[in-house]
């Protein structure tokens, strides 16, 4: 009678001739000329066109391209494949410094290069009041406790200014330009002073009366064509709009004329033009929404940022931009969102935080300045160095941009940023309490991009063989390529795991170099660009990576003897009918299934699947008896020598003996 052997009814499989135990079920091979067994490592499949990152990179070969041409989409992507992506994935990267990632005010082709450098000028700052403004003609003016400093040669040289016939008695919390005249505000906590300086009229200098009782103000702004004031009392911090063109304030400022009021533990901190609208920003988390109605200005809506202080406000192409600080933490933040209509109310919605800037010491954007592609804020990122940071509106990528080091000051934060000259445009900006830098005409010695990591959607293990980098001629200087398979490696850019792999001294690169002893899940890669002439920069273009999957799946190809006849070492063989035929549908069964199969010699355990079980082949050999066969593929991955002990973890294979013993 057929049976299927399996452990439950044969004792010493082996001795009765089988060679292998596939889930319970014992098998003999028909091994012979032209149908051997074959274990072979599962092949690996050359790729067609590799477009599943940069359509650029064409190529037919071994494995997976990891390459970018193209830094534009700023940083912050840690994952280069994601299943939630973005399309503008392709062009973003983890982070950088002292690298130019956008290239949007040049003429050229696409690169990435250094950023100029930026110098301190000679000017020392003994208070943190460090407010600047820059009038129509250009002459820059700085605020510094009770003095007030002129530039007019674009910020290279300051001089203070006489003031005389007034003076100066308390420190200035405001500036603001009015054509080419400025108007100042100053407070002690409790009184305060509103004065003009005009360079145009026979007097220059002089003081308002106001209708506000000490003159306690704390800000000025000009926008849409009025000033816009900000003064404090024990009651309330008041808000106001003023008539600039009349210059005359006698009876303006008081308190029951002011557009809002908020809690005097908060203040005013920025106005600017929201398109329709001129929108004031306050610590008390609120941005106030005003808008001339019948000729007079009112409130038209206030939108509410819950536990955060409203520090810095910008706006262009219809878009809000939002500096923010922690109502109770030091973590500075930056929002874009848009103006929106409801109910006759301008209110801010959409709202999306861009990036998030916390390391314990003051990182809030206090000021912002716009241009005709990018917005710019000035973040203090920590004790000794600060930074602008640039959005770039074509892709709405952000990166850190020029920037410097500094003595040590955990309190210091950027209070204005405007860009001078006619020719070329530098920026100009001021640290509180540091001093005032100014970019050059050279480059930063050295700056990197460090990319996202790449896994090609997979948590296997991959071989990473081939780099290359692509480059514009470099004479002065290098581009470098390091990589790493350590995911926390894109945090620590001076890890000693980063394995240099590329340098190009000299010419365009582009032939791939050979990777030895790469092996992980992650590769990520730090791009160095190094100037021995700062007049000049390296051009980076593109850099490439090529790696395959490290295959562990094994094949095996067995043929399987599904004959009636039953041979046996040294015995007689058996002829059971229908014998071939039950472990013929045994096998079709386990056809796509998930199965487990011990090979008795070479002794071999593998986890798997059935992939294929052939019809039934016949061969009718010149000497012997007629074989019926089928041809089993399996493919799986080995597990454990195995062992036949009877005693193990469920399955009588791992060879554990006893668990727990």
């Amino acid at each position: 009678m057929a049976v299927l052997p399996s452990p439950s009814n044969t004792s010493q499989p082996e001795a009765q001739g089988f060679e292998a135990n596939l889930d319970d079920l014992f098998l003999r091979f028909a091994v012979g000329p032209g149908r051997q067994m074959n274990i072979n490592t599962a092949p690996l499949q050359a790729q067609a066109i590799q477009t599943s990152e940069t359509p650029e990179d064409f190529q037919q070969e071994f494995g997976q391209i990891y390459s970018r041409t193209d830094f534009s989409g700023g940083e912050g992507l840690d994952k280069a494949h994601r299943r939630n992506g973005t399309d503008r994935d392709f062009s973003r990267y983890w982070d950088s410094k002292g690298v130019d990632v956008f290239h949007g005010d040049q003429d050229t082709g696409y690169n990435a290069h250094l950023l100029y450098d930026v110098e301190q000028k000679t000017l020392t700052l003994t208070d943190t009041n460090n407010y600047m403004i820059q009038t129509t003609n250009g002459n820059l003016y700085l605020a510094d406790g009770t003095t007030i400093y002129e530039s007019t040669d674009e910020g290279d040289t300051w001089s203070a200014m006489t003031t005389t016939p007034i003076t100066i008695s308390y420190d200035i919390t405001g500036l603001a330009a009015f054509g080419n005249s400025v108007y100042i505000t100053t407070s002690d906590g409790t009184n305060g002073q509103f004065l003009h300086y005009d360079p145009a009229a026979g007097t220059p200098w002089h003081s308002h009366n106001t209708g506000f009782t000490n003159n306690n103000f704390t800000g000025v702004w000009f926008t849409k064509g009025s000033l816009f004031l900000s003064g404090k009392t024990s009651t309330a911090e008041y808000f106001w709009d003023g008539d600039p063109f009349a210059d005359s304030f006698s009876s303006s400022f008081s308190t029951g004329s002011a557009l809002f009021k908020v809690e005097p533990t908060h203040e005013i901190t920025s106005v600017i033009d929201g398109g329709a609208v001129v929108l004031a920003g306050s610590t008390d988390g609120h941005i106030y929404s005003l808008k001339i109605d019948s000729g007079t200005w009112s409130l038209k809506g206030q939108t509410k940022l819950s536990f955060e202080e409203i520090h810095s406000l910008a706006a262009t192409e219809g878009l809000v931009f939002i500096g923010t600080k922690g109502s109770q933490s030091q973590t500075g933040r930056f929002y874009s969102a848009e103006l929106t209509v409801a109910d006759n109310l301008y209110v801010l919605t959409n709202r999306q935080l861009i990036k998030q800037w916390d390391n314990g010491i003051d990182l809030t954007p206090h000021s912002m300045f716009v241009t005709r592609d990018s917005v710019y804020m000035g973040v203090h990122e920590s004790a000794t160095t600060t930074y602008l940071w640039r959005y770039f509106l074509p892709t709405a990528g952000i990166a850190r941009d020029i920037g410097v080091t500094h003595a040590s000051n955990t309190t210091s934060v950027v209070t204005g940023i405007t860009q001078a000259g006619t020719t070329t445009p530098k920026f100009v900006f001021v640290s509180s309490g540091q001093g005032v830098y100014k970019e050059l005409d050279t480059y930063v010695s050295t700056g990197y991009i460090v990319t996202a990591l790449a896994d090609f959607y997979t948590s296997e293990k991959k071989q990473w063989v081939g780099a290359k980098l692509n480059t514009n001629g470099v004479s002065a200087g290098t581009v470098e390529l390091a990589t790493s398979t350590i995911p926390t490696d894109i945090d620590n850019i001076d890890s000693p795991t980063w394995q240099n792999q590329i340098t190009i001294a000299s010419g365009v690169g582009g032939d791939e170099e050979v990777l030895e002893l790469v092996d992980g899940r992650w590769i990520t890669s730090k791009l160095t660009i190094t100037t021995s002439d700062t007049s000049q920069s390296p051009e980076l273009l593109s850099f490439a990576i090529r790696g395959f999957q490290l295959v562990n799946d094994l094949v095996v190809d067995m043929p399987i003897n599904i004959s009636d006849q039953i041979e046996r070492p040294f015995r007689k063989a058996l002829r059971i009918n229908g014998q071939g035929e039950l472990i013929y549908q045994a096998l079709r069964n386990k056809e796509g299934k998930n199965v487990q199969l011990e090979i008795f010699r070479p002794d071999t355990l593998l986890r798997g699947i059935i992939e294929n079980v052939s019809s039934p082949i016949e061969e009718i050999s010149p000497r012997g008896s007629v074989t019926q066969y089928c041809i089993v593929r399996f493919r799986g991955s080995k597990v454990i020598a195995t062992s036949s002990s009877g005693q193990g973890l469920g399955i009588q294979l791992l060879g554990v003996n006893n668990l727990g013993l």
